[in-house]
């Protein structure tokens, strides 16, 4: 059930179905654009803000393609997007003609096939486009987009892709952008226990973390992902922009893709581990808590209390 259908527009209606951090900020961003936008949550959310710049609130998936020709889920996990996509009532429960869907949600690969051969059974194109950056990133349109399946569901998609992040990288058919995004999460694992480490040591021994931290961004080491994070560890500011759980979530996809590779990846294997133990406590704060779960560790304390013993 939806109100106010504009049909007048050119652009593609859109359908954003998933309203965590990362779907709102979509929504919003696509409204900017001057798209038509529908919007649905598993749950109850205030979605006040999406609904002043002119969202319309989908209560139900049933009949959800009378009204969008695209849709682009953002979900948490495996589990949700099956129930999304391939539910009694799911975005997948019915034929549909020249549908799209677009699922820019971090779920395995083997999941993803499974949306995909759902899709194809019903008449509906998809492209998997997981996304690097956050709801801020996302916000000042800067995100970029990893992007695979059917090419010229691809080309067919490129305008919609660009006016949500300047930066769409194609990388092939089938599930490759899903392993991409899996691979670059596991190496933000690293790169974060890496600092959580250095700032640790270095604090020890008596230098500001902000004299440090401005070093390293600007020496050998310094990446955009360093200089992104130092604002926020030198303020300990630990809001969530990529929580602690669900960066544990990925890795252990990441791991489950190796294991069935027959690879050892050791290095993952261990900031898995210590992702897992920083859930106890910042479970639902920014991945960043791997520097107080470490202080913690070493009886130091911690940047921000842990919200459970």
């Amino acid at each position: 059930m939806v109100e106010g259908l504009n049909t007048s527009s050119a652009k593609p209606t859109v359908g954003v179905l998933g309203m965590g951090n990362m779907g709102r900020a979509l929504a919003a961003r696509l409204l900017e654009q001057d798209y038509e936008v529908f919007v649905w949550n598993r749950s109850s959310r205030d979605l006040s803000v999406l609904y002043g710049l002119g969202a319309h609130l989908l209560t139900t998936l049933v009949g959800l393609w009378t009204h969008v020709q695209v849709v682009i889920t953002f979900v948490a996990d495996d589990a949700a997007l099956r129930t999304v996509c391939c539910g009694p009532e799911g975005v997948l429960s019915a034929p549909v003609e020249d549908g799209l869907l677009v699922d820019m949600s971090t779920v395995s690969p083997k999941v993803s096939e499974e949306i995909a051969i759902a899709a194809s059974s019903v008449g509906v194109a998809y492209l998997r486009s997981p996304v690097s950056g956050n709801p801020l990133v996302l916000a000042a349109g800067n995100l970029t987009l990893v992007v695979s399946g059917p090419e010229p569901v691809f080309e067919r998609a490129g305008e919609l892709l660009s006016a949500i992040g300047p930066t769409v990288l194609y990388v092939g058919d089938g599930e490759r952008s899903r392993l991409v995004k899996l691979a670059i999460n596991a190496g933000l694992a690293i790169t974060t226990e890496l600092l959580a480490e250095l700032v640790l040591l270095t604090e020890r021994y008596g230098l500001d973390r902000a004299t440090f931290l401005g070093v390293l961004g600007q020496s050998v080491l310094g990446s955009p992902f360093v200089r992104y994070k130092t604002e926020g560890l030198n303020e300990r500011n630990y809001a969530a922009t990529f929580t602690t759980a669900l960066l544990a979530k990925d890795l252990r996809l990441a791991l489950d893709l190796a294991d069935e590779a027959e690879l050892t990846l050791p290095t993952v294997a261990l900031v898995s581990s210590l992702v897992e133990d920083a859930l106890d406590g910042y479970a639902d704060v920014d991945f960043a808590a791997l520097l107080p779960r470490l202080q913690r560790a070493h009886g130091h304390d911690p940047d921000i209390a842990p919200t459970s013993a």
